[in-house]
């Protein structure tokens, strides 16, 4: 099977990995501030490693005027929200020593 050419065109696919930061699993400044903006406004959690990081270089996109208005852009949530719990001490849960 596979994906219909007619929808999405290879070519229009991009991936971007400059917001990876100092490496995996470490968190940025701009991971936490997106992961916090789109919990607080939309209710979704992001995972820090993965779609933490990649909602925040979208944020940073969009600050910069990457996109045109109007524009279509699809952001893949890939999950693992549960990987919020080892990283306490970058979102001032609760509880955290």
């Amino acid at each position: 099977m596979g994906l219909n050419p007619d929808i999405v065109a290879r070519e229009k696919v991009v991936a971007n990995s400059d917001y990876v930061g100092d490496g995996y699993g470490l968190p940025t400044a701009a991971m936490a501030e997106a992961v916090k903006m789109l919990a607080q406004y939309e209710g979704i959690l992001l995972d820090p490693v993965y779609s933490g990081k990649g909602f925040a270089g979208l944020i940073d996109l969009i600050r910069k005027g990457h996109f045109k208005p109007g524009e279509n852009v699809v952001f893949l949530h890939t999950g693992g929200s549960i990987s919020l719990f080892g990283y306490p001490n970058v979102y001032q849960l609760p509880g955290y020593i």
